[in-house]
This record gives structure tokens, sequence and C-alpha cells, in this order.
């Protein structure tokens, strides 16, 4: 299976998404030229259902990838667990960061222009109640991607400058 997939798998995947891209614009396509979408009401354009397959099938292909994500790794995990105890502990250390996160984050909206935003959420047609618990994941959901970025940003940009400087200096 394994050499099959990394023989054939990414023409496997190209050639799935370009047949779900060719069937979502003959669907959207076709059906999309019968509205006008600038003069249509918030109610009418959430009757608008020419999108759906298009979003049915990117939400089946992202829960078909976590779920191979997770298998593979699993899989990884049980053939070889003593290769795979850099990635676990790189896991569980993701973990306690984003907990950190959430335990330190606020439960309810700490700036003016936040609360304002929050409050105009829940008082529109589509808002619910923002929970404490939900503000919490929010806040520490949002640190987390910023450090995660700035980890990629120092992983990709600034370490292919340096290196070449401290093996110089070895």
């Amino acid at each position: 299976m394994y050499n099959f997939l990394s023989k054939n798998g990414q023409l496997g995947a190209f050639l799935l998404g370009v047949v779900l891209v060719v069937i979502y614009l003959a669907i959207a396509g076709s059906g999309a030229g019968d509205y006008y979408f600038n003069n249509m009401s918030d109610q009418e354009l959430y009757a608008v259902d020419v999108f759906n397959f298009g979003i049915a099938a990117s939400l089946f292909l992202t829960l078909v990838c976590v779920v191979l994500m997770f298998g593979f790794g699993l899989y990884h995990v049980a053939t070889n667990p003593k290769g795979s105890i850099k990635g676990i502990i790189g896991v569980l250390v993701i973990v306690a960061v984003m907990y950190l996160f959430y335990v330190t984050a606020a439960d309810k909206p700490d700036h003016e222009t936040l609360a304002l935003a929050v409050e105009r959420y829940e008082t529109s047609a589509e808002g619910r109640a923002i929970s404490a618990g939900n503000f919490k994941w929010i806040g520490s959901s949002i640190r987390m991607g910023l450090m995660m970025a700035g980890l990629a940003f120092v992983a990709l940009i600034v370490m292919p400058i340096i290196s070449p400087i401290v093996n110089r200096i070895k």
C-alpha cells in the first residue's frame, strides 16, 4: 500500500481534485447565472444552493484527510515506536502550550473594541451568545496560531540566514 501511494498518490489526489472541480464548475457555473447576488437580500442569499456541492466536497475531503492523517500517524507509531518519540514529544508540547494558553485566556472581552464586536455578533440575526469557555477557546486558539506562525517564520526565513553564519563560526 505504501509503495503504491508513494508512487501514485499525488497523481490520484490531483485527478480526484480535477474531477471534483469540473463537477463543481458544471453545477455552480450553470446555476449561478440565474441569480443576481448584488441585488439579493440576506435571506435570498442563504437560500441559494448552487454552491452546496463544492462545500460538501471540501468538507468530505477535509474529513478524509484528517482520518488518513491520524490513521497513518497511529500506524507509524505502532510500527516504529522508538522512531516516533520525537513526534510524540512534539505533540505533547503543543498540547501543553495550548492548555497553558487556554488557562491564561480571558473569559470575557478585555478591550472595548472587542466587546463591541462581540455585542454586534450576539445581536445579529446569525449570532448566539458566546460563552466564557468559547471565548477562552477563541483567545487561546488565536494565540496558538500566532505562535505557530511566528515559529514558521523563524524556521523558513530566519534559520536559513543564520545557519551559514553559525557554520562559519564553528
